[in-house]
């Protein structure tokens, strides 16, 4: 029994050095290659599912990650490569669409993709959130890397809904990733997508749990994997603190964004060290990528150096393999894609949405109008270019006509905030043209900058709400807060300034996307809900099911609303539209 009692312990000691070998590095040089992608979008495919006569395929999608990353994994090793995504891939394709709505039985496409790609950790998107808990908590179970978002709070238990972090190993060297999502969640999506979770601020809960990490598995290299924006070193942003977090969050190596779709390596110096942030555009454009090279001694890193950039995927070639492998799936999307599902009447363009009245956005108001109790409606062009031909209606134009799921949403507001919503909506789209001798002495009429080349609004084109339901004038040459001049409801009813409407508008604008209702209208944040009085089924949906009813959508003009003086605007907007769409 003696004998038998020491060799069992002779085994059990062996047995844990071994074991315990496999954690610590051994003494020597190493590289380890990080890479991330960011904001996919359900960008999987390099081949559209409807070819136009401009292009059959894209310049890019994870097809080509797919085959640099197994070139890389091939030159160097497995086991010196680590895969990341920064968030937001189920929204903003049909691949998505199919599998978060329509086959909701099959694993999810996402996660079969993600799984064969071997990814080593994937932080949660508020797009992600959009999805709604019946796909993400599914997805949570199928994925074989976490899914991560450390300030997801779960309210019944106090702890993050998602993983907060996980560990990764390489020969030893023990990488700690650190998810969070955007805090700024519930100010975009309707309540009964993210119930019963509370999302806390990026810097406070990842000074948490880098404590945490740091005491409990004392790893080599802590990586912050946030799905939020570049931002400025200097100033927090609660939507875009990245930089911020590179420079106050100490115990952070390097910092991968995401959300904002900008393309950049950026090194930041936290008084200690250099911190890199980096982010790589959106829907696989580029690829962020960091080469660490560094000695260990005694299980401490020394001698470290990185080499970090952001690696452009459109000269990548496609992994063949990947897109054999996913086949089926990709007829599956293009068949559904292809789907007729009614007819229209005349072609639409958003172009047209920036310069004044546009059968594009009149649909969609007729659409928010047909299907509530709304006097009036709010909407902006969701897509910045795109045309839809009149004629055969196929489901993919109505992703080109409403490309996100939002719902509709009734609001109650005064006649005051309305016309306050809508100077503050216009203040971002348009300059006070300045006049002399009845001329135009300077300047633009629309908020636009030349950028490489190429003239651009200087902010985002789906803040631009236009309103149906009244009729009224944006006079181009007065200051901010006196341009809107309401004459009446577009019936003929008197609009009164005090009086009580009901505004038809999306759910990310009723929860205070792009802060019209708050900064604009003044209504408080936490007043928000209570102004809600109405939800509706999704807008996409609804138009599809106005298709169903009609067979055909008749587009007209509501003709309710204009630039004026039209002699002075009408002149600039044709040279200006020029300018911003000169393919024209």
């Amino acid at each position: 029994m003696r004998f038998n009692f020491k060799l069992l312990l002779l085994i059990v000691i062996s047995l844990f050095s071994i074991f315990s070998c496999k954690s610590v590095p051994r003494d020597g040089d190493y590289s380890i290659y990080i890479f991330s992608t960011n904001d996919l979008h359900g960008r999987l495919f390099d081949s559209l599912y409807v070819p136009s006569q401009e292009q059959s395929t894209h310049k890019y999608s994870l097809a080509s990650v797919s085959g640099y990353i197994n070139r890389m994994r091939d030159s160097v090793g497995e086991n010196r490569v680590v895969l990341l995504d920064a968030g937001d891939n189920l929204q903003g394709d049909n691949s998505m669409f199919y599998y978060n709505f329509v086959d909701t039985s099959s694993v999810h496409l996402f996660s079969r993709v993600m799984n064969y790609l071997n990814y080593d950790a994937i932080t949660v998107g508020n797009h992600d959130i959009e999805a709604g808990p019946r796909v993400y908590n599914k997805i949570t179970q199928e994925l074989n890397a976490p899914f991560l978002a450390a300030n997801a709070i779960n309210l019944s238990n106090k702890e993050p809904h998602f993983e907060p972090y996980t560990i990764i190993e390489r020969d030893g060297i023990k990488i700690a990733v650190i998810g969070l999502t955007n805090p700024n969640i519930p100010k975009w999506l309707s309540p009964e997508l993210w119930e019963g979770l509370f999302f806390d601020q990026i810097v406070t809960s990842l000074n948490h749990w880098v404590e945490i990490v740091k005491k409990k598995e004392r790893p080599h290299f802590i990586v912050a994997l946030l799905h939020a924006g570049i931002g400025e070193i200097e100033e927090y942003n609660v939507e875009h603190p990245s930089l911020f977090v590179a420079k106050n969050v100490d115990g952070i190596d390097i910092v991968f964004a995401s959300h904002d779709h900008k393309r950049g390596a950026f090194k930041v110096n936290n008084g200690k060290k250099d911190v890199w942030v980096l982010q790589g555009g959106s829907r696989a454009s580029d690829l962020s990528s960091v080469l660490l090279n560094f000695s260990i001694k005694g299980g401490k890193v020394s001698n470290l150096t990185y080499d970090a950039s952001v690696v452009p995927m459109s000269n990548i070639e496609p992994d063949r393999a990947y897109l054999d492998y996913f086949r089926s799936d990709f007829e599956a999307i293009r068949e559904f894609s292809n789907r007729e599902v009614g007819t229209l009447s005349q072609s639409i363009s958003s172009r047209d949405c920036y310069f004044g009245q546009s059968k594009f956005l009149s649909l969609i108001h007729r659409v928010q109008l047909q299907n509530s109790d709304a006097q009036i409606s709010f909407a902006a062009p969701l897509t910045y270019d795109v045309t839809i031909n009149e004629g055969k209606l196929i489901y993919q134009d109505l992703f080109k006509l409403y490309p996100y799921e939002n719902q509709l949403y009734v609001v109650e507001m005064s006649g005051r905030e309305i016309v306050d919503y809508l100077e503050y909506s216009y203040s971002k789209w348009i300059n006070k043209v300045e006049v002399s001798n009845k001329s135009v002495s300077k300047g633009t009429l629309f908020n636009i900058s030349n950028d490489s080349g190429r003239y651009r609004f200087n902010n985002i084109h789906f803040n631009f709400d236009s309103a149906a339901g009244i009729d009224y004038e944006v006079d181009v040459t007065k200051d901010f807060g006196f341009r809107i001049n309401i004459k009446s409801l577009s019936d003929g009813t008197q609009f009164d300034i005090n009086g009580i409407y009901r505004v038809a508008m999306t759910s990310y604008r009723a929860n205070g996307g792009g802060d019209i209702l708050v900064e604009g209208a003044k209504i408080p944040k936490q007043m928000l809900a209570q102004r809600v009085v109405n939800r509706g089924g999704d807008i996409r949906d609804l138009i599809y099911t106005s298709l169903s009813k009609d067979s055909v959508i008749a587009v007209q003009n509501y003709n309710n609303w204009s630039f004026v003086p039209k002699n002075i605007a009408n002149k600039m907007i044709k040279k200006e539209r020029a300018l911003l769409f000169p393919n024209e």
